[in-house]
């Protein structure tokens, strides 16, 4: 299926979502991919995402690999497509970041519940701060794999309506 051409500001979406990825470590290519599929909300053949986004076909491949790999797009008989919720996708991207990143911030903090007597006092105290914080977070994580996605995105929806609401209501708080 040939898929429409995507206008100016949809290109934009498509780039930025590139530029977002590879910040996150992602790879651009599919993140751009990933974007254009999320857009088009259809199928669409390799070739038709090669000419959207001016890839070569070993580009556009190794992209929606990755993609598949990562069960973030699926190749049917029609083409290629991922989920239509952009809450799902981002699940999924902050599942990947969380595996790569939680664990080793852990180890590496982890030498903090009993350091070197010899250590700075003011070094232990900011140390144990942030082994502090990436264990809350870790908690957290943790808390948030119990709700299903759906239980989530409300919750998330729900907390971005009341700080709009506290915005029209009270005006933003200076400095933001």
């Amino acid at each position: 299926m040939r898929a429409p051409a995507l206008s100016p500001a949809a290109m934009k979406i498509v780039d930025w979502l590139g530029e977002v990825g590879s910040r996150w470590g992602l790879p651009p290519d599919a993140c751009r991919v990933q974007g254009l599929l999320f857009l088009m909300a259809r199928p669409v053949l390799q070739d038709a995402i090669e000419a959207e986004l001016d890839m070569t076909s070993s580009q556009a491949g190794d992209a929606l690999t990755w993609l598949a790999k990562e069960r973030l797009a699926v190749s049917g008989a029609d083409g290629w497509t991922t989920q239509a919720d952009p809450w799902l996708l981002v699940m999924q991207a902050l599942e990947s970041r969380r595996a790569r990143e939680l664990a080793p911030a852990r180890a590496v903090l982890a030498t903090w519940h009993s350091p070197s007597p010899a250590e700075d006092p003011i070094v232990v105290r900011q140390a144990r701060l942030l082994h502090d914080l990436v264990d809350d977070l870790a908690a957290i994580d943790t808390g948030a794999q119990r709700l299903s996605p759906d239980a989530m995105r409300r919750m998330v929806s729900i907390g971005g309506r009341a700080a709009r609401f506290v915005d029209k209501a009270f005006g933003r708080r200076s400095g933001s």
